[in-house]
């Protein structure tokens, strides 16, 4: 006999709505890895054209709320990835403007086809969650776009695709600049919580 899912929601009604957001995300084309209980949702997700990220595939987890949709689900890059306001260690987006957005009209088709390309292709260094990051951006976006590319060859390149050597690419590191090992530290103390708010401080690498 089959296994009968048991859904992760409050409410039937909730729960039917959950049911049929996860079948629009697959049947968009997303490939991913759903529990029993749509409690999370481990997805595939391909870095946005014109941008530093393009050709990176990173596993995207998507944790679901009892409260789904009136509360916004929790968004956690698995594949390490380089960006001011996703935690390099712990893979959390900052969720404080995704709460902020985040419509019950809304659905998981909407967080991969628009919030995280956006998120990506607009990073906000002024509300960071990796403050290097952030620094190198406010310094310079042609450095911040070299770091972001060796970071994805290094992390986030598909299977199917070994890494290129970063010095035959043009991509060593000047005299003048950050490693990336210093880049994906932060010696600063940064009041967020483990769901990416503010009030907790975050141990990045290399601290």
């Amino acid at each position: 006999m089959a296994k009968q899912m048991v859904v992760n929601t409050t409410s039937p009604m909730a729960g039917r709505r959950l049911l049929r957001d996860v079948n629009r995300l697959l049947a968009s084309g997303y490939r991913a890895t759903v529990d029993d209980d749509m409690a999370n949702l481990d997805v595939r997700f391909e870095g946005p054209l014109g941008t530093a990220y393009e050709g990176g595939v990173w596993t995207v987890n998507v944790a679901m709320p009892l409260e789904y949709p009136l509360k916004a689900p929790r968004v956690r890059f698995v594949t390490k990835i380089l960006h001011p306001n996703i935690e390099f260690t712990t893979g959390l987006v900052c969720m404080n403007v995704f709460r902020q957005a985040w419509s019950s009209s809304y659905d998981l088709v909407n967080i991969f086809d628009t919030f995280l390309p956006q998120l990506l292709r607009q990073p906000n260094p002024n509300d960071p969650l990796n403050h290097k990051a952030a620094s190198i951006l406010k310094q310079s976006e042609e450095l911040f776009r070299e770091h972001v590319i060796i970071c994805l060859k290094m992390y986030a390149l598909p299977v199917f695709l070994a890494p290129k050597d970063l010095v035959e690419e043009g991509l060593e590191k000047r005299s003048s600049d950050l490693s990336l090992s210093d880049l994906l530290s932060d010696d600063e103390d940064d009041d967020r919580d483990g769901n990416g708010n503010r009030n907790a401080s975050l141990a990045l690498p290399g601290n």
